[in-house]
């Protein structure tokens, strides 16, 4: 007995599953992301006076930031790509499955072969646009400002104001008050 008809409907089953858990697991990043920013605006409300804690929320609206910029530019793209390669891999099984004498089967075998390619060349497509966007998104990063701060306190310079606190801030009230 041959059991790749079994194997092959298993393995179609498994990847509509992991297909849609996964698409499904990307459109729920958004609302994570509100429900952390709210709670990086809470941690910055009960950090108003301390300059540690301000630091601390800094770096993680950093990397809520950097997460948000994938989540608005790459992730549509890849969940594009699943989808497109999940018709592919349908259309292809289609193809495979009808496969036969007569001219319908001839016609339903030709179409669904069309299909894979269009599907196949689709995920090739959003596959491309991904990582395009995922190398030339902005990055948002601190270190340009940090390093400048950090510069600015060596040479002596001046005071920050209430919104410029960076990670070498804290540092610098801790060297003063050994002072």
């Amino acid at each position: 007995m041959e059991y790749w008809g079994v194997m092959v409907g298993i393995f179609l089953v498994a990847a509509v599953v992991a297909a849609v858990a996964f698409v499904r697991s990307r459109e729920r990043e958004p609302e994570q992301l509100r429900r952390e920013a709210s709670l990086a605006r809470e941690l910055r409300e009960l950090g108003a006076d301390d300059p540690v804690r301000l630091a601390a929320v800094d770096e993680y609206e950093t990397a809520l930031y950097q997460r948000l910029f994938f989540v608005s530019t790459v992730s549509p793209r890849v969940r594009s790509a699943v989808w497109a390669l999940l018709g592919a891999v349908l259309a292809a099984a289609g193809g495979l499955a009808t496969r036969g004498d007569g001219l319908y089967l001839t016609v339903l075998h030709a179409a669904s072969l069309v299909l894979a390619g269009v599907f196949g060349l689709a995920a090739l497509f959003f596959a491309g646009l991904a990582a395009f966007h995922a190398a030339t998104t902005p990055r948002v990063s601190f270190t340009e400002s940090y390093a400048a701060v950090a510069g600015a306190d060596d040479l002596g310079a001046g005071d920050l104001g209430a919104g410029d606190l960076g990670a070498d801030d804290v540092g610098a009230d801790d060297a003063d008050a050994e002072r």
